[in-house]
């Protein structure tokens, strides 16, 4: 019997999943003009998470740890009433998209719940590792806390400009 698999790291990645993963970080704002050095940096803080059609990804109220990068699949915004026990759908959220950013900017609640509407691969990026990546290496996580910061000023001003009514 072949016992060499028991030793084998699972969570090891090939060099060639690096590039790929690099590949679709650097696609998402957050950290369009990253180095591939600061990417890979990236690409160690973060957690894959796996979810089925119609399995809840977090709940409005729930403690806001961190953002989520949509890597494959789609999932809905949902705003929850607790009255009448109604859903509101706000958004779909898809490939290369994110959502949860603000998260990473403060410890408030979840402002709403987020559910897969098919089988999706989420990319977590949550604020202990972003505090982590901000200690070892000032530069970048300044970077990311800087895009993180335009991005959501960027979405306030879209939500409360009066073109939008």
């Amino acid at each position: 019997m072949k016992t060499d698999f028991f030793w084998l790291n699972p969570f090891k990645k090939a060099s060639s999943d690096v590039k790929i993963e690099t590949s679709f970080l650097s696609s998402v704002p957050i950290f369009y003009s990253l180095s591939s050095r600061q990417l890979e940096k990236v690409l160690n803080i973060v957690h894959v998470r796996r979810f089925e059609d119609g399995d809840i990804v977090f709940r409005q109220g729930d403690p806001g740890l961190g953002m989520y990068i949509v890597r494959e699949g789609e999932v809905e915004i949902y705003n929850e009433n607790d009255c009448d026990m109604t859903r509101q759908k706000i958004a779909v959220i898809k490939q290369g998209e994110f959502l949860g950013e603000i998260s990473l900017l403060n410890d408030s609640p979840r402002s709403a719940t987020v559910i897969s509407q098919k089988k999706s691969t989420l990319i977590g990026l949550f604020r202990q590792d972003l505090f982590g990546l901000m200690e070892s290496d000032p530069k970048l996580g300044l970077h990311i806390v800087y895009r993180l910061a335009q991005i959501v000023a960027e979405r306030l001003r879209l939500i409360t400009s009066p073109s939008n009514e």
